[in-house]
């Protein structure tokens, strides 16, 4: 999978949320507490997300590229049983990585209507959501993502999508009545490294 994404600072996060379900469903809450193992330039995340009582683990890998403000990730990702954690945070500890970031966002996600878009926009799309968080201790922010198949080495393929998500983040953004200026392209992890300072 093929994930575009898109976050922004939230100063009013209740009036961005009273905006947001006039065009988008809700769909869930969640919480999400991250460990970011790192050797050298590559990271690791640990993540346990809870949905109601339901507890699930990923372990990714992210091969980011900026383009702009848009951050694009090829995704690596499998899930992990909760029990093998500790085996598996040993294994990473025991190949020279160590944990360099804590983070636990509380998210709600809403999946934004499709008539906001022309059909033309949406080709390909596997998915677009709109997800409210609030990350302990950096703030609230909006991130817009929007997944695709891989297009492998279909370059023009890589390229619509990449204009096609500019459109749909835009037309968000303009709904949400958020500034360009609130796009936050350093990922959280840089963000909490510089509160640690």
């Amino acid at each position: 999978m093929h994930e575009i994404e898109l976050k922004a600072h939230l100063e009013h996060p209740e009036k961005t949320e009273a905006l947001l379900s006039r065009i988008a469903d809700f769909s869930l809450r969640c919480t999400k507490t991250d460990r970011y193992w790192t050797l050298g330039e590559k990271t690791v995340r640990v993540r346990r997300e809870l949905i109601r009582d339901k507890e699930t683990v990923f372990v990714t890998h992210k091969q980011k590229h900026y383009t702009d403000t848009i951050e694009t990730n090829r995704e690596l990702e499998f899930e992990l049983a909760a029990v093998s954690v500790p085996v598996f945070t040993e294994m990473l500890e025991s190949l020279g990585m160590t944990c360099t970031t804590k983070k636990q966002k509380e998210t709600k996600v809403f999946v934004p209507h499709s008539n906001l878009f022309s059909a033309d926009i949406l080709e390909d799309t596997r998915s677009v959501s709109a997800e409210l968080s609030f990350i302990h201790p950096i703030g609230y922010f909006l991130e817009i993502e929007v997944l695709y198949p891989d297009e492998g080495s279909d370059t023009a393929a890589y390229e619509r999508h990449i204009r096609n998500a500019q459109i749909i983040f835009d037309t968000l953004l303009d709904a949400l009545a958020i500034p360009q200026s609130a796009i936050e392209i350093r990922p959280y992890d840089k963000l909490l490294a510089l509160q640690m300072l």
